[in-house]
């Protein structure tokens, strides 16, 4: 099992008791709303576990809405199933976004082996739909052992995924880098509008105001993209694609 899952899916690491209890466990600001469109047993891990922990995850978890405005991190002793949107990574009580969590993935695997340590913190990039599960079902579903080995490679994923980032940011033009990013959240927005400013956005890739005003004009000039109202449109994703540096897109 354990190679069909490391085979068939993207994981990212970051980040029940009854679904009621899931429910009113919940702080008021992760809204717990109905099933619709995006549901976890369409989700490519849900999908690669076997029957039996798939079961405990359903009774257990409990669908989350969060909005990307609210700005709120995902904490405590859970796993979190990306259903849509995107989540990204940041150092704690820092603004710049060092890697993204998309949708297909999982964030909190080391939660279920038990560990509370890191130093990192997932936001939401845009709107996001999760499935969130206790960390313990997870463990007593699957089993240490078998935990062990899968966070053990995915490790090795994030650590080169974060290599990556680093050599582009120290690489690549700014603008470069604001085109990657802006098709990272497009792909993984669903069609909802991506309401970021140029300011947060300048705070995400670690540069000044003036340098994100710079790029997101030539981008904007080259009729790619447009903001307004904090908010940005893609006009043209294949070309902003072409205008992106590709690291890690």
């Amino acid at each position: 099992m354990a190679e069909r899952l490391l085979r068939g899916t993207t994981i990212s690491q970051g980040v029940v008791m009854p679904a009621q209890a899931a429910v009113e466990a919940l702080p008021v600001r992760l809204r717990i709303v109905p099933r619709r469109r995006c549901d976890v047993r369409d989700h490519p891990v849900y999908l690669a576990l076997p029957p039996a922990a798939q079961r405990s995850l359903l009774q257990t978890g409990a669908p989350v809405d969060l909005l990307a405005a609210e700005q709120v991190s995902l904490e405590g002793d859970y796993l979190w199933f990306v259903l849509s949107g995107v989540l990204g990574l940041f150092p704690q009580s820092s603004t710049v976004c060092v890697s993204h969590i998309p949708s297909g993935s999982v964030h909190g695997w080391r939660h279920a082996l038990g560990s509370s340590c890191g130093d990192t913190e997932a936001r939401p990039l845009v709107d996001v739909r999760l499935f969130r599960v206790p960390a313990h079902t997870v463990r007593t579903a699957l089993g240490h052992d078998w935990l062990s080995r899968f966070v053990a490679f995915q490790t090795m994923q994030r650590l080169t995924q974060l290599e990556s980032e680093a050599a582009c940011n120290a690489s690549h033009r700014v603008n470069e880098r604001l085109a990657k990013w802006l098709v990272r959240l497009e792909g993984g927005a669903n069609g909802a509008p991506l309401k970021l400013t140029q300011a947060r956005l300048g705070a995400m890739l670690g540069v000044q105001r003036t340098s994100i005003n710079a790029a997101a004009q030539e981008l904007q000039e080259a009729g790619l993209i447009r903001f307004g109202r904090g908010r940005v449109e893609v006009l043209d994703l294949p070309g902003l694609a072409t205008a992106s540096c590709g690291c890690g897109a």
